[in-house]
């Protein structure tokens, strides 16, 4: 049996964040809001007792503090009614639960919204949206007029998120500088960040490459994020993660190369978008490699860029699920109309034809399955992606089944650090 003392400080990291995540987890379980309640009451009367303490110290000439007399009192007074009001520690909560509700009632209309473009495509097994999407319903509501028992649900409902959370990160610790002599083709269960915190990540990693920039005026992105493992031979596959500046392209988009081949997915189509683009007809492109970073670039686009290391038998369940993928498929050639307003506030041709006329992409759109509508919330460019990776055995699709570009960066990042994981390097392409 491993011995904790053998894992490495990344191994080590992750045992001891998944179990405080765990400590957490089961404690809101057993004491739903008591617990939260008396830490903020606790706080409160803690940051009474420092106000009172320095408004002695300045009495007695003892301390320094710019602040007048006035307002040592004021914050004194403050404080010491707050500390003593209910309604102070239960509004954190009531808002927190509110904030939750939100975030579950979002949760829900994606789970509804899917049930309904899946039952118009066809898509089987669909009932399961429609069930979460109901009660997870049902919860939200009740977290808008929160009571002390819908608040213990809530703590409740945090709490098994925290274990489950903490669960994964104490095996991705565990097993963290295993060594394989071969990888596992049977996926596990993972649990993936907030659907909220994940969307942030693309960017976040784009202004630390600005950041970056603006303080070494001589380095370069690659200097920043380049990293590279030792491999017997090139990698043929590779996962693209492209983030802009600003607009929802900020949130992030994944792509697909094998064997340089780029197979990406998304609305494509603008005639048919709905919901400001959100849903419209499914759309997958397959070009050139080098042709197509160089486009993202030119159209403002950084690429973060990681390469994945398969053997044999990898490679022949990640072609046999392509021939799966072509088989879905129908051509479909865009069109230079509409027009859309460019940088410059003139018009030009739309992406698609603008991607067309500089790389020679080949466009299609799908017969059948649950690709043939694209949501950006679940059937989108990442769920496409784990669909075809998912066939080497990645742990990437969450338990919810919805994945943002940012919950692809953040478990390759990972994956990256493990010292025999398939992931063996880390690129940028910087935008031009």
């Amino acid at each position: 049996m491993k011995k904790i003392s053998d894992l490495g400080l990344t191994g080590k990291k992750l045992l001891n964040q998944g179990s405080i995540l765990l400590i957490a987890g089961l404690t809101l379980i057993v004491t739903g809001v008591w617990l939260p309640m008396l830490a903020i009451r606790l706080a409160l009367y803690g940051i009474f007792f420092l106000s009172l303490f320095e408004l002695v110290m300045h009495l007695l000439k003892k301390s320094k503090s710019s602040e007048s007399i006035l307002v040592l009192i004021g914050k004194t007074l403050l404080f010491a009614f707050l500390a003593g009001a209910d309604l102070a520690v239960q509004l954190p909560i009531y808002l927190m639960a509110i904030f939750i509700g939100f975030y579950q009632l979002l949760t829900a209309v994606v789970n509804v919204i899917t049930y309904i473009l899946y039952r118009k495509d066809g898509v089987r097994p669909r009932i399961r949206f429609l069930m979460d999407g109901i009660w997870l319903l049902a919860i939200s509501v009740l977290s808008f007029f929160s009571t002390q028992a819908h608040l213990t649900l809530q703590a409740g409902l945090v709490g098994a998120y925290l274990v489950l959370y903490g669960l994964t990160n104490i095996r991705d610790g565990y097993f963290f500088e295993q060594a394989l002599e071969k990888q596992d083709l049977r996926r596990h269960i993972r649990i993936p960040l907030p659907l909220f915190l994940a969307a942030l990540l693309p960017r976040v990693t784009l202004q630390r490459l600005n950041d970056f920039l603006a303080v070494h005026e001589e380095g370069t992105a690659a200097d920043a994020y380049n990293r590279f493992k030792q491999v017997a031979s090139e990698p043929v596959l590779e996962v693209f993660v492209h983030v802009k500046e600003s607009g929802f392209e900020a949130v992030g988009h994944v792509d697909l190369n094998y064997k340089g081949t780029v197979y990406g997915y998304g609305s494509y189509d603008i005639a048919s978008g709905r919901l400001g683009g959100s849903i419209g007809d499914g759309v997958l492109f397959q070009v050139e490699r080098n042709a197509y970073i160089d486009f993202c670039n030119r159209e403002g686009m950084t690429m973060l860029a990681y390469q994945i290391q398969l053997d044999e038998e990898q490679q022949v369940a990640i072609e046999e699920r392509l021939e799966e993928l072509h088989q879905l498929l129908l051509g479909w050639q865009p069109s230079a109309e509409p027009l859309v307003k460019g940088a410059d506030g003139g018009l030009q041709a739309n992406y698609t034809y603008r991607m067309q006329a500089a790389t020679g992409v080949r466009f299609y759109k799908f017969k059948k399955s649950k690709f043939k509508t694209y949501f950006v919330l679940s059937t989108n460019c990442v769920l496409l992606a784990d669909w075809v990776v998912g066939q080497a055995g990645t742990d990437i699709l969450g338990i919810r089944g919805f994945i943002a570009p940012g919950t692809y960066q953040h478990y390759l990042d990972e994956e990256y650090e493990k010292p025999h994981s398939m992931v063996v390097a880390k690129k940028v392409y910087y935008r031009t």
